[in-house]
This record gives structure tokens, C-alpha cells and sequence, in this order.
């Protein structure tokens, strides 16, 4: 009978430790996931500040453009921009 209290301590003392590790686990879990999804989130954000960049610059490209009398054809031939996008320039 000594034995089997003596079992059972045991046993709940295993089952203590593992909820224990098992919460911490959980906690760098989380952690682990939002680190991962905040450098996901910087790297899209610089991302897209990057693709924004380059569209201000060929828009100034094309507005030089205009200003030198180029045709619409050859800035969207040299800019790769859309057509309404230069002509949304000229106004």
C-alpha cells in the first residue's frame, strides 16, 4: 500500500512537471510566432515601400519626359508605366 501512495505521488509529480514544460513550450511557442509574423510583417512592409519607390520614379522619369516633348508611346515604352498613368501627368 506504501508503494502505491508512493506511485502515485510519483505520478503526479511526472504529470506536474510535464504541464509545467508543457506551458513553457506554449509561451516560446507564441513568442517563436510572433517574432516570426513581425518579421514577416517588416519584410512585406519594406517591400511594398520599396515597389512605391520605384513607381514615384519612373513617375518623375515620365513627367521629365513630357516636359521634353517625348511621346506617350516611348515614355510607356521606356517607363513600362500604363498609358493612363502618363497621361494622368499631363493635366
Amino acid at each position: 500500500m506504501i508503494e502505491d501512495i508512493k506511485t502515485i505521488k510519483d505520478v503526479f509529480e511526472e504529470l506536474d512537471m510535464l504541464t509545467q514544460h508543457k506551458e513553457t513550450w506554449f509561451d516560446d511557442a507564441i513568442e517563436k510566432g510572433f517574432l516570426q509574423g513581425r518579421e514577416k510583417g517588416r519584410e512585406e512592409g519594406m517591400e511594398k515601400g520599396r515597389e512605391e519607390g520605384r513607381e514615384e520614379a519612373l513617375m518623375v522619369v515620365a513627367r521629365n519626359m513630357l516636359k521634353l516633348g517625348r511621346p506617350i508611346e516611348e515614355i510607356v515604352e521606356a517607363t513600362g508605366l500604363r498609358v493612363e498613368a502618363i497621361q494622368s501627368l499631363m493635366h
